[in-house]
């Protein structure tokens, strides 16, 4: 068997059936090699999103630590002084708070 049919009979149909999966592997090593960085980017945007959020929830609450000592508070001028008297109270105070915005309102205006 001479050096040309050795090539044209084995060499090549070898090449032809090795060339489809060694492109296979290339095309999914390429799309990993895709997903891993858009993964990597998404996995930062949400590290940062978490982080971000873990902050927004340590102050929300410590505000709600101090709603409830507050609300502890209110309860108790309302045991202590009673119902009627707190809500009349209230009434009062948000009267005065609309007529000050009434004049704040008058006043900018000149």
């Amino acid at each position: 068997m001479t050096a040309k049919i050795y090539k044209s009979r084995i060499v090549e149909p070898l090449i032809k059936r090795l060339k489809a999966p060694v492109k296979t592997v290339l095309v999914r090593c390429f799309q990993a090699i895709d997903d891993y960085h858009r993964l990597n980017v998404t996995n930062a945007n949400l590290y940062r999103e978490n982080e971000r959020l873990s902050k927004v929830n340590e102050e929300l609450a410590g505000e709600n630590e101090n709603l409830r000592a507050e609300n502890k508070d209110y309860k108790l001028l309302r045991k202590v002084f009673g119902n009627k008297q707190i809500d009349s109270l209230l009434e009062q105070a948000k009267q005065s708070k609309q007529r000050d915005k009434r004049f704040r309102n008058k006043e900018n205006e000149r």
